[in-house]
């Protein structure tokens, strides 16, 4: 094993083994947590085609929600109803070939807009435990029910070349599955961009541009698992956007993800079966903010898809969730310095795959991680920050004469409520500041908006800082999707700033109802980049994602 490895993997050894706490794993990422999440809640799906001129006949399949259960997760439906509008001619119940339950639905002339109402009560339990496995790398003698799960696909290209020998490389020293598993996890995670309205989803473009959303980061991680043998399906279904929070010792994790359709997997394991991996927020389990409905090879066997005659209607979906009951009983037991972005896990001992732990030199501790300023342009005028996003997030997707739904979702925080959001960026360079962008969206309301730019104080916004300009709500142009807000400041503020680690603080006053739009993941920031408050200078809580914001700037 190379020395750096060992070093890590000592370190890591080390905070299981004394189940050190968050302060004393500094720079660790990988969070193993136990305890559950209990949550009952009621969900209405409501999915419409905007007729705007007749249609001669619309066909639309759809998957339902569904009870499962496996070493950590157990999902049950307590209630399901599907209420249409106007009334089909033709409703199929059936069942794919991997045991999803889905509908096909067909009406006949139709002059009005369609509206399907699925409503359902669901319980999710998520337990933590610590698991124990046994399962040697590389895997033998699975059965041929599992063999399905290695197959190649079109999204999922686990022969391709660069795919293979990628999965080779990361997974070289492993010698058991749950470490072949967790590197090849912490590389998608490490490596990977959260970006809205991809032109592909296939695990190739992942891969080559590094980029993509949750149905990207699945069939990256999947195609890279079967390449080493480890078989893996994608999971569709919906995130909740009810947020979790992980307490640290230092203040809270907190876990939030945007309300509507989203993509998962699942990863063989001979001795444990099934378990379920978020690629961009958690392993051995997911929480009770995922509801599942289906399972596959690849994303073309979980999308909701339709055709109709003589055009393509309008697709749109909203989901309502109302938790009935939501108890959140978990803490931090241990960590492990990577990846780099924040992910969750329950313990997992591998027996007689762990070596000998070795003694680390006297005094020798864990390198913090290179922190990637951004690299200024030459010329006068420069600009920076965590600068994409789209106006409107693409719900669907038409392909010939189909259209098929997208697992995707608006990511955005209600940010003048009760909670104070700040985001952090740095430069290596003195600058005078000439205005601060947001992406934002307007709802209503009557006040103001303005923004402090506030110097670092030990990872946390300090005290010290300017205040932008307000901005009146009305001069606010209400329009759809996101667009930037511009924050300016006096004359007379001292916008010269020397090089170092400033914050964001977005600030209201009034009735002001204002979205600030996020990326999932940190595809900006380090890991504590972005952060809340209740009281408006502990910051206490850590947000898993990063604002969307742009700086511009002259060089001084």
């Amino acid at each position: 094993m190379k020395p750096i490895l060992q070093r890590l993997l000592i370190f890591s050894l080390l905070c299981l083994l004394f189940s050190l706490p968050f302060a004393g794993c500094l720079y660790a990422k990988t969070l193993i947590l136990e305890g559950s999440l209990k949550s009952s809640i009621d969900v209405k799906q409501q999915t419409s085609f905007s007729v705007i001129k007749p249609v001669s006949s619309l066909t639309f399949k759809f998957f339902l929600p569904t009870a499962f259960s496996n070493g950590a997760v157990r999902q049950s439906l307590q209630t399901l109803q599907t209420i249409f509008e106007p009334q089909p001619v033709k409703v199929e119940d059936k069942v794919d070939t991997f045991g999803n339950r889905f509908k096909v639905v067909t009406w006949r002339n139709v002059n009005s807009d369609i509206r399907i109402n699925t409503i359902f009560q669901v319980s999710i339990d998520s337990e933590l435990p610590s698991m124990e496995s046994r399962a040697a790398f590389p895997l033998k003698a699975l059965s041929q029910d599992v063999l399905i799960y290695l197959k190649s696909t079109k999204n999922v290209q686990s022969d391709s070349s660069d795919i293979s020998s990628l999965s080779k490389s990361l997974t070289a020293n492993a010698s058991n599955e749950y470490e072949a598993v967790t590197a090849i996890l912490n590389f998608v995670a490490d490596n990977i961009k959260y970006t809205y309205n991809p032109p592909q989803y296939d695990a190739q473009y992942t891969l080559r541009t590094k980029t993509g959303n949750c149905q990207n980061f699945a069939h990256l991680s999947m195609a890279l698992l079967r390449a080493a043998g480890i078989p893996a399906r994608i999971v569709g279904g919906i995130s909740l956007k009810e947020q979790w929070k992980i307490p640290t010792g230092e203040g809270n994790l907190v876990q939030a993800m945007g309300q509507g359709g989203h993509a998962w997997m699942e990863i063989y394991f001979p001795d444990l079966g099934w378990l379920s991996y978020d690629p961009q927020q958690s392993k051995q389990f997911t929480s009770s903010r995922h509801i599942k409905q289906t399972h596959g090879l690849d994303a073309s066997d979980i999308n909701d898809s339709w055709e109709a005659i003589p055009y393509l209607p309008q697709y749109n979906e909203i989901i309502d969730a109302k938790f009935l009951d939501d108890k959140v009983s978990v803490k931090l037991k241990s960590s492990i310095g990577m990846p780099r972005p924040y992910m969750l896990s329950n313990s997992v001992l591998v027996k007689a795959a762990i070596p000998p732990l070795i003694k680390p030199p006297p005094k020798e501790e864990p390198k913090p991680p290179v922190e990637v300023t951004p690299i200024l342009p030459k010329g006068k005028v420069i600009e920076f920050g965590n600068m994409e996003f789209p106006n409107l997030v693409d719900v669907y997707r038409v392909i010939g004469d189909k259209g098929f739904k997208i697992l995707d979702k608006e990511t955005a925080e209600y940010v003048t409520s009760k909670y104070i959001f700040a985001q952090a960026f740095k430069f290596d360079e003195s600058l005078i500041i000439e205005k601060i962008s947001l992406a934002m969206r307007k709802f209503g309301g009557d006040g103001t908006i303005y923004i402090d730019l506030v110097a670092d104080d030990n990872g946390r916004p300090s005290l010290t800082g300017i205040r932008s300009m307000p901005i009146f709500i009305e001069n606010i142009r209400r329009r759809p999707g996101y667009y930037w807000v511009d924050f300016v400041f006096p004359p007379e503020a001292p916008t010269k700033l020397t090089k170092g680690k400033y914050w964001i603080v977005l600030r209201f006053s009034g009735e002001v109802i204002m979205n600030w739009f996020y990326i999932p993941g940190k595809p900006y920031g380090d890991s504590n980049d972005t952060r809340s408050t209740l009281k408006g200078y502990k910051w206490e809580d850590i947000l898993n994602y990063d604002f969307v914001f742009k700086v511009k700037a002259r060089r001084s």
